[in-house]
């Protein structure tokens, strides 16, 4: 499987945080190890991608070694349409933020890219929108905390006066002090969900952007499409199929079968476990351990939490769980009681 790949701006976003404080992110003793990669990076064009596991290791020794946990939030601030390369100008220039997010969600991969990337999805429910993806693996984390804060951060350059962030949910558990993530936002955030979200009135999609350009969106979108065109292609019904299965578990509180999965794609049941990689239940199984942990923040009953994933009691759930994690439920949910402190 190929690593994520995040954008070279990024890097940049980086950069610019440590010149504002006068410090040169190629002179740091604690990144001594890594300036030669680090100066091979900065000096790669903006819109291409590098590794995430290296962005992760600077972030991490640069959060440390300045005390700075909210470090992720700091560089957001410095985002322009540039750091996200083409995508960013089309957002800027699109004529909508009904328009806005139809690009995004149509070429989210010229920005974050790898076999573990899901697309965006957006939902209607009453008079909300939700932008949505779900939580792949929480080694991802920080990565999905700074695009969000990015994404946010950029959208009131583009949008200033009248777009509205209603909330913001989280599929993980808090990385700081979470009044850090209320003042970015400036709205309620909440974790622990079954998938990253942005929440926005529906009015807003009508919303116009002042920096429309018709002419100069045709040029940007022919350029995505040939950016996205170059990608390789990733095997991602597995995805999919974690993605629903996680859906069923949140909106509907129940265990899907096969069948029900199968019937959504227009294949046999036969025909959809053949074409996994993994088997059906122990997508299911993750899944089930994923919204666990979810249920566990909420201090939800264990009684209550096996029921809603469909086992037979808490004795059930509770060997499913050790065997899956190798913890106990009652250890688990303390872990999660206790998010670090800043």
């Amino acid at each position: 499987m190929q690593e994520l790949q995040i954008p070279n701006g990024y890097f940049q976003l980086w950069q610019m945080f440590l010149s504002d404080r006068d410090l040169d992110g190629l002179r740091l003793d604690f990144l001594q190890d890594d300036h030669a990669q680090l100066r091979h990076v900065l000096n790669l064009p903006i819109d291409t991608q590098s590794p995430y596991t290296f962005f992760l290791e600077v972030i991490q020794r640069t959060q440390q070694h300045l005390n700075c946990p909210q470090l992720i939030f700091e560089m957001a601030r410095y985002i322009r349409p540039e750091h996200f390369g083409v995508l960013g100008y089309m957002a800027s220039r699109s004529n909508s933020v009904a328009e806005a997010l139809q690009n995004i969600i149509r070429f989210s991969r010229l920005v974050i890219d790898g076999a573990a990337v899901i697309p965006m999805q957006m939902l209607h429910q009453g008079k909300e929108i939700y932008l949505s993806w779900p939580l792949h693996d929480v080694r991802y984390a920080m990565i999905n905390e700074l695009t969000s804060a990015c994404m946010a951060h950029l959208a009131k350059q583009i949008f200033p006066a009248s777009l509205q962030l209603l909330s913001m949910q989280f599929a993980h558990t808090p990385q700081m002090a979470r009044f850090h993530y209320e003042k970015f936002f400036g709205c309620e955030v909440s974790f622990g969900h079954a998938q990253y979200s942005f929440v926005i009135s529906s009015d807003s999609l009508d919303l116009k952007s002042e920096l429309a350009d018709p002419s100069l969106m045709q040029l940007l979108l022919r350029q995505a499409e040939e950016a996205i065109a170059s990608k390789p292609s990733y095997e991602s019904l597995d995805q999919h199929i974690h993605m629903r299965v996680a859906e069923y578990l949140r909106v509907q509180n129940s265990v899907p079968k096969i069948e029900q999965i199968a019937n959504e794609l227009h294949v046999s049941a036969r025909t959809l476990q053949r074409q996994l990689n993994s088997s059906f239940k122990k997508i299911v199984e993750m899944e089930r351990m994923k919204r666990c942990d979810q249920l566990l923040q909420q201090d939800m009953q264990l009684t209550d939490i096996a029921t809603q994933l469909g086992y037979s009691d808490q004795s059930a759930l509770a060997r499913a769980y050790k065997a899956y994690s190798g913890q106990t439920l009652l250890h688990r949910k303390q872990q999660l009681k206790d998010p670090p402190e800043s």
